[in-house]
């Protein structure tokens, strides 16, 4: 026990020495296992000597900071950034001055680029569960998941018909749709981008805290308006990650067929990104509640060892793989740091209710967008970008159990 502890416990013993010595109902009873454990240390650690009357175990439970279990449970909605390099994806080859005349894919005005995608709220969860091992350190283990972060769009000018094509290579001035079927004149082009996060973490926590017990009576809802509790927690473990996205162009192209019908053809380009995340993370949590209402905050930071790879590939009307699946990878250095605000509503001696606001930030890692390559050399997709990063916001709400 450190000094500060035992100079709590030591304040702490006197106030309630003093407590009871005023109260005459309590002026015939005396803690039975006195030398075993203070009341000073029951308050702190939750326990309390088996010998001792129910106000007593009652006060004790009702007043202590660390729980022995503890869980939480919280659905979120979440919103990322786009992240992405901002870059041409598509242009239209139709003169906007001129309808009859076709430009080169160099000169043509951009139809549609990275940074033009946004996202939506998307469903995420949250699961805490600890176990106190021995006086103030306890075992926590944690998941978070976020649930395909999505954003899709229909690209289609309307009016006299596009000519939508992939910008010139700024390299070799090549660009990959040349001697295609689709991709040098589509109609219309379907764009969709997901992504998902998912997480697991495993930390050693130290909880350290105290309460002003002056009214403390039977059970939770009885310590009295006076009362409220503080803790300070700081943990250290592992923690991993997993950030996979895919993005999906969809192109159509309408076509005279004898007989005067139309036939579409249609071609696809598909990239996907993994990130895998290992590495140690700090953090520290703080809490204060009372009778009714709460609050706790919560910070975690980590460097991770990111693991990114990637891969593509192009298929061309009629199933011709013009740009067969082409992978790269490479191994960098990741961060991830998330902070939240909650509120708390206390229903009982157990359960309470949560709501409040995250922000969390990934960097270097690789996202799909940033993967374009849209160059007609043997090498085009062999090739990755990892140095990204995604900022996420949103609320929480749930509920958690403390006993």
């Amino acid at each position: 026990m450190t000094t500060n502890t035992r100079l709590f416990g030591s304040i702490l013993t006197i106030g309630i020495a003093i407590a009871i010595s005023q109260t005459p109902a309590a002026q015939a009873r005396d803690w039975t296992d006195d030398s075993t454990v203070a009341p000073g240390d029951a308050l702190w650690y939750g326990e309390y000597p088996s010998g001792a009357y129910a106000d007593d175990a009652a006060c004790a439970d009702c007043c202590s900071p660390c729980p022995r279990v503890y869980g939480v449970v919280e659905a979120l909605l979440l919103q990322r950034t786009n992240g992405s390099f901002d870059q041409p994806l598509l242009v239209n080859l139709r003169d906007p001055n001129n309808p009859n005349n076709v430009l080169d894919p160099a000169d043509a005005p951009t139809a549609f680029s990275t940074g033009d995608f946004g996202f939506g709220v998307a469903p995420a969860m949250r699961v805490l569960l600890g176990y106190r091992l021995h006086n103030g350190w306890a075992l926590e283990g944690g998941y978070f998941g976020l649930f395909d972060a999505n954003t899709s769009t229909w690209v289609n000018a309307g009016g006299e018909p596009p000519i939508y094509t992939f910008p010139n290579d700024p390299v070799t001035g090549t660009n990959v749709a040349q001697g295609a079927n689709v991709f040098p004149d589509m109609d219309r082009v379907r764009l969709n981008y997901d992504s998902w996060l998912h997480s697991g973490e495993l930390n050693l926590v130290c909880c350290q805290g105290c309460c002003d017990t002056y009214a403390c009576g039977k059970g939770k809802d009885d310590c009295g308006a006076s009362t409220s509790c503080r803790t300070f927690e700081w943990f250290a473990g592992f923690r991993y990650l997993n950030f996979h996205e895919r993005l999906n162009i969809y192109g159509e192209r309408d076509q005279q067929v004898g007989g005067g019908g139309v036939m579409t053809e249609s071609g696809v380009y598909n990239i996907r990104t993994t990130n895998n995340l290992y590495g140690a993370q700090l953090g520290a949590r703080v809490r204060h509640w009372g009778n009714r209402w709460g609050w706790e905050g919560t910070g975690k930071a980590g460097l991770f060892a990111n693991d990114a790879q990637q891969e593509q590939y192009i298929i061309d009307y009629d199933n011709f793989a013009l740009r067969p699946l082409t992978s790269a990878s490479t191994d960098r250095m990741g961060f991830f740091g998330e902070l939240n605000l909650t509120a708390i509503y206390r229903l009982n001696e157990v359960w309470n209710l949560r709501a409040g606001y995250n922000l969390m930030w990934l960097s270097g890692v690789a996202l799909a967008p940033n993967q374009l390559d849209f160059s007609a050399d043997l090498d085009a997709g062999n090739r990755i970008a990892s140095n990204s990063s995604v900022f996420l916001h949103g609320v929480n709400v749930g509920v958690e159990a403390r006993w």
